[in-house]
């Protein structure tokens, strides 16, 4: 399978893709001269490592991580800044990765095409393209990252919101198995936001050479907004272990309430129980065993009691 490249270059007051193969792009050095340049590539393998290796000094550490580690990380070069991005698109399921390698005119993205589509088109749609240099792909990037993430928070919480209703209407094993799988994506996506987090601290506390002093705001005003999604997914993760806590509180109230009331049949049968196997002996001296209307008298006597354990308990409240 052949390793596609995009490259995107400023054009007036447009910008212009090519979409060719590295073996091409190799053989036309021309593309590769144009500055400033955006190049996306689908994935890593060792013919893209040898074209980073030899075009642009990427360190060999980088494309190491680009191509095994998990994590989000931002490492600062001489040449260039390697950012590592770990992100969702739609779902906790569908975790994707992104690396950029940033330099002074140059940025290269390795992942997701549709992320680059995305990217390529809010790029096409500036007055003037490239103008603030290529930290405006990564800022755009950044963005949009972001608006994934608070798309996949939205979701969470309005599974967190059906949860809650649900959890006083039934207390079953499925119930309960949706707590635990909601709780472990919101683990998750706390986990990932946090990483993110700090490495937009660490990115921009050590990358002011890349940076245009005018345009730092913009990447702080993004950095605000990861931190407000992580204090949401905080949130989130402390109200779905309210909810789990009165899941099992109503669980346990329930039982309670079944011993409870076993107990009280027992109570109830216990004396009947203990009347009925004194008649079931083979003693004739005992009351009314003889009486034609023993067996009227023992039934209402049984009855009695039933109906006055019953009052008492529920004089006591127990019932």
């Amino acid at each position: 399978m052949e390793n596609l490249i995009w490259i995107v270059s400023p054009e007036g007051d447009s910008i212009t893709t090519w979409k060719t193969d590295i073996q091409s792009v190799l053989e036309n050095e021309e593309l590769l001269k144009k500055s400033p340049k955006w190049i996306h590539l689908r994935g890593m393998d060792e013919q893209v490592e040898n074209f980073l290796l030899k075009n642009f000094k990427i360190n060999e550490l980088s494309l190491e991580d680009c191509r095994s580690e998990g994590r989000s990380k931002v490492e600062v070069f001489e040449d260039y800044v390697f950012v590592l991005m770990i992100y969702f698109d739609g779902g906790i399921s569908r975790q994707k990765k992104l690396c950029i390698f940033w330099g002074k005119d140059f940025i290269i993205t390795i992942g997701s095409r549709r992320l680059f589509e995305e990217t390529r088109k809010n790029l096409s749609l500036e007055e003037r393209p490239f103008e603030q240099g290529v930290e405006r792909i990564f800022w755009l990037i950044s963005s949009i990252v972001a608006d994934k993430f608070k798309g996949v928070t939205d979701i969470l919480e309005e599974q967190a919101d059906e949860i809650e209703a649900r959890v006083f209407k039934e207390q079953n094993p499925e119930l309960l198995e949706d707590i635990s799988d909601l709780s472990f994506e919101i683990l998750t996506l706390r986990r990932t936001l946090k990483q993110l987090r700090d490495t937009y601290k660490s990115l921009i506390s050590s990358v002011s050479r890349f940076i245009n002093p005018e345009n730092i705001h913009y990447f702080r005003d993004l950095l605000d907004e990861i931190s407000i999604l992580y204090d949401r997914a905080e949130t989130l993760h402390e109200f779905t272990q309210n909810v789990l806590s009165v899941f099992s509180s109503l669980v346990s109230f329930k039982l309670n309430d079944i011993m409870k009331t076993l107990t009280i049949l027992i109570t109830i049968l216990e004396p009947l129980m203990l009347i009925s196997s004194f008649y079931g002996m083979n003693i004739e001296e005992l009351p009314f065993a003889h009486s034609p209307y023993g067996i009227f008298v023992i039934s209402f006597l049984m009855i009695g009691i039933s109906f006055f354990l019953l009052y008492y308990f529920r004089r006591k409240g127990w019932i």
